[in-house]
């Protein structure tokens, strides 16, 4: 058996092929030809090959659906898991291809622990893939247009204002573009649009929050319980205490950024609306935490609601004890 443990970034993917105690190492590119490279070299090992490598959102799902397709064992891992074991192993070097290796050596932990099989990665529909790829999009120009906002009111010049107005009614036209692109892979997808439907029926989530924690969530499968995946967000307690050192608690905040962005606003019109994130609010106020702290702990408990719906199957119900 040979272990590959995979490291992607954007523009190219390290190997490492774990054989008999021994590593070999490459670098490919992120691309089409890059991974067809990538499967000659596998081809020409006699031995069965199984492949590991973390969720790092649009990046790895070309890779891990081209070696599906061709009858490979693969699976997409979620970064806290390998970030866990590599503090396990106590490794010092942070480099790409020490971090192949890594995932390589935690590939064969799953499989000598029986764990492989249920973590085996499982291709979406095409229409839940292009919505991740069309919400990164529409994220981008949301970004766009709120610097060009800020510049139009900065702005002092007759010139500078036409053009700022030009490249702002161009990004407006693109998002609505974007958006009804989204609606339509939601029609097209029966599963999606469920999963959509399920998270609205949450008093705080709109679509575009719904959209946001599909696409940046990523598989659902890949979470086992509501700790998992609020670890995903960043959104878990990390408690600092050491010694006679001062006792602290603060969000971990090491997970998906945009995701617990995404999450804030809903939070705050959960406050106003969702009785069950009212109640855990003003239970915390009630306990003397800041409103901040509070806040940040309804985004918790929206993501926790959330993948209890997506879980489940099954709509809201404010009754529901998360």
């Amino acid at each position: 058996m040979i272990y590959c443990g995979i490291d992607i970034s954007k523009k190219t993917f390290d190997t490492a092929l774990l054989i008999d105690e021994s590593y070999k190492s490459d670098v490919f590119s992120n691309n089409t030809d890059g991974i067809k490279s990538f499967h000659d070299l596998i081809k020409s090992y006699k031995q069965e090959v199984v492949f590991c490598m973390e969720a790092t959102g649009i990046y790895c799902v070309a890779l891990a659906k081209y070696l599906h397709k061709k009858g490979y064992q693969v699976v997409v891992i979620n970064p806290i898991k390998t970030h866990a074991f590599a503090k396990l192993e106590m490794l010092r070097n942070k480099t790409d291809p020490a971090d192949a290796q890594m995932i390589a050596r935690y590939c064969k932990y799953l499989c000598d622990n029986a764990q492989f099989e249920q973590n085996l990665f499982k291709p979406k529909s095409k229409y839940y893939e292009r919505l991740q790829y069309l919400f990164t999009r529409l994220d981008q120009l949301n970004k766009m247009q709120t610097q060009e906002n800020n510049r139009l009111g900065a702005s002092m010049d007759k010139i500078i204002t036409k053009i700022i107005k030009s490249s702002l009614k161009s990004i407006t036209t693109q998002i609505k573009q974007v958006e009804d692109k989204i609606r339509e892979c939601q029609k097209q997808d029966e599963q999606l649009d469920k999963q959509i439907k399920l998270l609205i029926s949450i008093d705080g989530i709109g679509q575009k929050t719904a959209w946001a924690i599909l696409a940046y969530v990523g598989d659902i499968s890949m979470f086992t319980n509501s700790k998992q995946i609020t670890s995903h967000a960043g959104l878990n307690p990390m408690q600092k205490k050491s010694g006679t050192s001062l006792d602290q608690t603060n969000l971990s905040k090491m997970g998906q950024k945009r995701l617990r962005k995404a999450l804030f606003m809903p939070a705050m019109t959960a406050i106003k609306y969702n009785p069950l994130m009212i109640a855990h609010y003003e239970k915390l106020l009630s306990k003397g935490k800041p409103k901040k702290v509070a806040l940040c702990a309804v985004m918790r408990k929206l993501l926790v609601v959330s993948y209890g719906v997506l879980k489940s199957g099954k709509e809201f119900d404010a009754n529901y004890n998360f």
